[in-house]
């Protein structure tokens, strides 16, 4: 009988002690350094004087993210980014092809490190291509700008929110400054991700 109360002690104990460490255990394995993450996110271009959500107008990207201490990552993606400029009645369609690589630092976090505000600078390299390569516009106009390797600097800012231990939410505002292209250096852009954990 006391060994039949003993049991049933440690027994409570065990459960009580799991109950309460759960919730630790669970976020333990959040940010891990050394832990990966694989992202896919859509961007829409912010341009003066152009509706935000315009049909031709969006990017696509995919991302590797690689965690460091408290929280820091840094990240390779690969992007698509096409956007239409407009001449005369014509659409001259924009299309940029993008490997960035950058670092991003947590600013703010909830409580339960639940939701992560980051900030962070990126490089880029990519290939601009104006008018599908091609120089003459149909009413027998040439484009002066031209097609051609670019490269640059970005900077971003993130709110990320665990959705499950291993599935995140990223809303992100992008501004990329291409040095040599030929149309628009300054990009600006918004977009919207989820992040698998590996």
């Amino acid at each position: 009988m006391v060994i039949t109360m003993k049991l049933k002690l440690l027994f409570s104990s065990l459960c009580a002690a799991l109950v309460v460490g759960l919730p630790t255990a669970v976020q333990a394995q959040r940010l891990v350094p050394g832990q990966k993450g694989l992202e896919v996110s859509a961007s829409v271009p912010i341009v003066k004087g152009k509706s935000l959500f315009k049909q031709d107008d969006f990017g696509l990207t995919l991302s590797l993210s690689h965690y460091l201490k408290r929280g820091k990552y840094t990240f390779v993606s690969a992007g698509y980014e096409q956007q239409t400029l407009s001449y005369r009645s014509y659409q001259v369609p924009l299309r940029d092809y993008l490997l960035q690589m950058g670092y991003a630092h947590p600013l703010l976090s909830d409580k339960g490190k639940n939701i992560f505000l980051y900030l962070g600078p990126s490089a880029l390299v990519g290939y601009e291509q104006l008018n599908r390569g091609d120089a003459l516009l149909p009413d027998g106009a040439t484009l002066l700008d031209r097609s051609g390797l670019v490269y640059g600097v970005g900077i971003q800012t993130s709110v990320e929110c665990f959705l499950l231990d291993r599935l995140i939410l990223s809303s992100k505002v992008q501004a990329h400054y291409l040095f040599n292209s030929d149309v628009y250096r300054l990009r600006p852009m918004l977009s919207l991700g989820l992040r698998y954990q590996l």
